[in-house]
């Protein structure tokens, strides 16, 4: 019978044996070491009293938890609530706001944009230009002077909407022409005019020809020199 044997398969089998062996023997060892760690964990928590100890700091965290999330809905239908609330406000008083502004941007730019509107993004709204030849522009594109004449029209729709609501302040403006040429300054005086039949307007300016458009433009306005 050993006559017929491989002698060297049956060394190569050995080691395979001996290297399995080995393995299981040390994921005995690690067995056993884990073994021992939850016995000593088990021996720990006592007898019956420490057991119901912790049954019942359970529970009470369980009622904690559902009280706060609890709570956490309330807050939360709240928030949602007073943003509802405030979505609701905010589109009664823009549709009037948001005319008012157009008209005033149309006359300001001479026809050049025909009127404002909004475009609906990703956490709030983009302020869009609408151009006489069709196209449109997001405020942060249009130039310079666009842009001041853009916020121009937004203040006086913005005074027209609080004076609704509030006896009128004095409007204030220091020097926002500067940008504007003579004919976009004929409107803006224009528009000023309009507005002093709402409350005071006071344009503060160092520029003569603004006060020369100005009293070709509203004849009954008061221009006081400052020393």
């Amino acid at each position: 019978m050993l006559e017929g044997l491989d002698l060297d398969g049956l060394a190569i089998e050995k080691a395979e044996v001996e290297r399995r062996l080995a393995d299981l023997d040390e994921s005995l060892q690690q067995q056993l070491v884990r073994r021992t760690r939850a016995t000593d964990k088990l021996d720990a928590i006592g007898g019956d009293s420490a057991v119901a100890r912790i049954d019942a700091d359970r529970r009470t965290v369980l009622l904690e938890i559902e009280e706060k999330a609890v709570r956490y809905i309330e807050l939360k239908l709240g928030v949602m609530s007073a943003s509802s609330a405030l979505r609701v406000y905010r589109e009664r008083h823009r549709s009037g706001m948001m005319s008012e502004a157009s008209e005033a941007f149309a006359l300001i730019t001479r026809g050049q944009y025909t009127g404002l509107t909004t475009q609906p993004v990703k956490g709030g709204e983009v302020l869009i230009a609408m151009q006489q030849d069709g196209h449109s522009k997001v405020a942060d594109a249009l130039s310079k002077g666009a842009r001041f004449q853009l916020y121009l029209a937004l203040r006086l729709a913005g005074y027209y909407e609080f004076a609704k609501l509030r006896p009128a302040v004095p409007f204030i403006a220091d020097d926002i022409m500067e940008t504007f040429d003579h004919l976009r300054s004929e409107e803006v005086f224009r528009l000023f005019g309009e507005m002093a039949g709402v409350g005071q307007v006071i344009y503060l300016t160092h520029h003569q020809h603004l006060c020369d458009i100005a009293r070709a433009v509203i004849p009954d306005v008061v221009i006081h020199e400052l020393g």
